[in-house]
């Protein structure tokens, strides 16, 4: 009996661990062989092996800076999200109450650069 409990209890921290793995964002690729990184207090520490940063959980976004912050084997990194693919979702777009947006100019052929504004309220 305690070894079927046993078994069981096993799976289970399995099961939660790969839970756990799998909502947290990790480096999925990147660009360069080395990357430019810093150190938590902003200091350059050089150029990385890309190697030290795949598959590394990314733990959060430095406020200051926008940079990603990657735990690796070494500890601590800061890096450019530029330098870097990851396993985070985007984020979700900005609320607004504009029913439509208008484009700022249009080409002879009728289309935008992309860039929007003329927001119109809903209603108007």
């Amino acid at each position: 009996m305690k070894k079927i409990l046993s078994l069981g209890l096993l799976c289970a921290t399995i099961l939660v661990s790969q839970a756990q793995a799998a909502s947290t964002p990790t480096v999925s690729g990147v660009f360069e062989k080395t990357v430019h990184a810093f150190s938590q207090s902003h200091a350059p520490l050089g150029q990385i092996p890309a190697s030290d940063l795949m598959n590394q959980p990314v733990v959060g976004t430095d406020e200051e800076t926008g940079l990603l912050k990657v735990q690796t084997a070494q500890g601590m990194v800061l890096v450019a999200r530029a330098a870097v693919t990851t396993t985070m979702a985007a984020a979700a777009p900005r609320e607004t109450s504009c029913s439509y947006i208008g484009s700022l100019s249009a080409s002879g052929t009728g289309s935008s650069s992309g860039f929007a504004s003329k927001c119109k309220q809903a209603g108007h």
